[in-house]
């Protein structure tokens, strides 16, 4: 295994765990991120594992097609979206089939998931429509299809796919998007919304590494985070 591929493997280890501290992975879900220098992927493994427990050596290597090419676990059932997905926007690292809560919410019903935080105001939502788990290249087609340019897309009686230029950004608009869903349901109980003006999140700076790194330092001590090269807070 090469220097390159075993920081990869760390690093989807790692954003897979937060992922799951901030209940967006847990029974089902899966993250990919792409091996750079090479056309292999790397995916987190399905089969109910305990996503908080996961390590570097668990990730499974697939090639572009979804065969198993490397690690102790077979690829997820719905492998399809990331391989579809991928190959689709060779612009993208990341590739997340989530599970989150309160997304989900508006993922089973006609309300539209309004951004009522400054950062969502700036992500664009799309909606998967077919009631069938993605596990054909085919339905992995017509979930990239419904994606198009998006940032994510919301399925239909079933959860989210989030996509990012990399493992960071797309941690970090998958916690927008939860964090946004469940403040537009909270704050729905007490009265009317007031959506974020499309015009404000032209402000916003970039989006940078500062989320998962918060999530990822969770669980080191104050010594290994000073030492971390990656996960400084």
């Amino acid at each position: 295994m090469t220097d390159v591929e075993e920081h990869a493997r760390e690093k989807l280890a790692t954003c897979a765990r937060a992922l799951g501290r901030i209940g967006c992975l847990g029974l089902g879900g899966h993250v990919s991120l792409r091996i750079p220098e090479s056309d292999l992927i790397l995916i987190t493994p399905g089969g109910g594992l305990d996503k908080l427990k996961l390590t570097a050596k668990d990730m499974v290597t697939m090639d572009a097609s979804g065969k198993h090419v490397a690690g102790p676990y077979s690829p997820p059932l719905e492998w399809p979206i990331h391989t579809a997905v991928h190959a689709a926007r060779p612009d993208l690292d990341s590739v997340a089939h989530l599970h989150p809560h309160w997304s989900t919410i508006f993922s089973v019903s006609t309300r539209p998931l309004e951004p009522v935080l400054m950062s969502m105001a700036r992500l664009g939502i799309t909606y998967f429509e077919v009631p069938s788990l993605v596990t054909s290249p085919d339905l992995g087609e017509q979930l990239r299809a419904s994606l198009g340019d998006a940032e994510a897309v919301l399925m239909r009686w079933h959860g989210s796919t989030v996509v990012g230029k990399t493992i960071e950004e797309m941690f970090s608009r998958a916690w927008i998007i939860e964090e946004n869903a469940r403040l537009l349901w909270e704050a729905s109980m007490i009265g009317p919304i007031v959506p974020v003006p499309k015009e404000m999140s032209f402000a916003l700076p970039p989006t940078n590494t500062r989320t998962l790194n918060y999530y990822a330092n969770l669980e080191r001590s104050a010594e290994e985070q000073l030492h971390d090269s990656n996960y400084r807070p």
